[in-house]
């Protein structure tokens, strides 16, 4: 397989993730971390790269300042009221 030489600039959070990432599945170069993350994402399913997560979160948001939220005493209630 071909390669190329990029050269990215990351913030200093962006570059945390990615060396803690790195830590996790034992890998040697943050290249090599750099680069399974990015093949990672091209391979995601169109959905989710479509899908507006900052909006579902704000409707989400609007949902539980609205009070349209259940609480439950334990899982067995919750997965009651998921089969009603």
């Amino acid at each position: 397989m071909a390669t190329q030489e990029l050269t990215i600039i990351l913030s200093d959070k962006v570059l945390d993730e990615v060396k803690r990432y790195k830590r996790l599945l034992h890998k040697k170069s943050t290249g090599d971390t750099v680069a399974q993350l990015i093949e990672y994402a091209l391979t995601l399913p169109p959905y989710f790269k479509r899908f507006d997560w900052k909006k579902a979160e704000a409707e989400a948001d609007e949902e539980i300042a609205a009070g349209k939220t259940k609480a439950f005493k334990s899982a067995e209630d919750f997965l009651s009221d998921l089969k009603k």
